[in-house]
């Protein structure tokens, strides 16, 4: 009988052991399964914080919408952009077609500028024939520099120097913030005023009341983020900027040219590169109803470069005050014409 319960008693506690053994065996699995499922949402949470704070989509973006937003218009105190009534063949810079994407056929058609004609609408243009100087203002007279007395740039420290140099220096509302790009603006993020200062970007830009606004990104974007990316956000605060002013007239300009030392220095910035980018800017802005200025006309070089007399002393991007007297003079000569203009009209066709 002892003998009997012993073997019993055995067995209970062999029985007992395997299924300790074997609840072990599942919970070690199910930690195991946990620990991966944790270190690959740890993963997911830094790939996702790396992207946003580089000012990168955490999923696919297209690239920037070719359609006007519902209810977008063209500026009411100006004429909308026109057509060539015949535009001429040009082909893109080198790269273009990336950044743009194969032509679409049915893409609708956009208006674009005839120098000839200011004031009257001819043909629209198919944009896959254009290039961004046929969808740009063209030289329309001169205004005084007194015009920029009622203007807002809105940009990066491109556009701070407006604030620094003459004839803008304490003329011109300047909404530039060092170190920025479009998708932080559109998040209220804070940046440095030209003179040191500290603000929220978009609050900033909001509570100004210009005649004319002149907008400028891409410099900083083109670095950290991929082309879509930037056009995607670009898109967008364009979009908001003409929720914001519905009947103010915004100039969209071309990105500025740099060295050709430092497009070697930094692919993004090399100017084939900037070029092809400010075709899809070219054309974003015409379908938005906005009026894009080719800027690159007055500051490059016979090579396409940044002419090296209007080069500062930091780097090959920034200018010096002889570069924006430059582009100032480029922008009174590159206006659209409204009845507010024509006050500071000092010479041309509608002087």
């Amino acid at each position: 009988m002892a003998k009997a319960k012993a073997r019993t008693k055995t067995k209970k506690a062999r029985s007992y052991q395997s299924q300790q053994r074997r609840r072990r065996s599942r919970a070690m699995l199910t930690q195991g399964c946990l620990g991966v499922l944790i270190v690959a949402l740890l993963f997911g949470i830094s790939y996702a914080c790396v992207r946003i704070v580089h000012g990168q989509p955490v999923l696919p973006v297209s690239a920037a919408p070719v359609g006007a937003p519902d209810g977008a218009s063209a500026p009411q105190s100006a004429p909308v952009p026109q057509a060539p009534s015949e535009p001429q063949a040009s082909s893109a810079p080198d790269g273009a077609q990336a950044v743009l994407g194969p032509a679409q056929p049915q893409a609708p058609a956009l208006q674009a500028w005839n120098t000839a004609a200011l004031q009257e609408r001819t043909l629209p243009c198919d944009l896959s024939e254009s290039d961004s100087r046929m969808l740009a203002v063209p030289e329309n007279g001169r205004l005084s520099s007194e015009y920029f007395r009622t203007a807002m740039f809105v940009g990066d420290s491109l556009s701070q120097g407006f604030a620094l140099y003459e004839p803008t220096r304490g003329v011109a509302t300047v909404c530039a913030y060092k170190s920025t790009s479009p998708n932080q603006v559109l998040q209220n993020f804070v940046g440095q005023r030209p003179d040191g200062s500290r603000i929220e970007m978009w609050d900033d830009i909001k509570i100004q009341n210009p005649s004319n606004i002149y907008v400028l990104y891409g410099t900083n974007a083109l670095i950290s983020q991929s082309d879509e990316a930037f056009l995607k956000y670009y898109g967008d605060l364009l979009d908001k900027l003409r929720e914001r002013f519905p009947n103010v007239p915004i100039y969209v300009q071309s990105i500025t040219p740099t060295t050709a030392a430092q497009g070697a220095k930094q692919p993004p910035l090399e100017n084939g590169h900037i070029r092809a980018v400010n075709e899809a800017i070219a054309r974003m802005a015409t379908e938005k109803g906005l009026y894009y200025l080719n800027a690159q006309e007055a500051l490059t070089d016979a090579d396409g470069n940044l002419r090296a007399d209007y080069t500062g002393t930091v780097d090959g991007i920034h200018m010096n005050p002889t570069g924006y007297a430059a582009w100032a003079d480029y922008l009174l000569t590159h206006t659209v014409y409204s009845a507010y203009n024509a006050q500071f009209v000092t010479a041309g066709p509608y002087a």
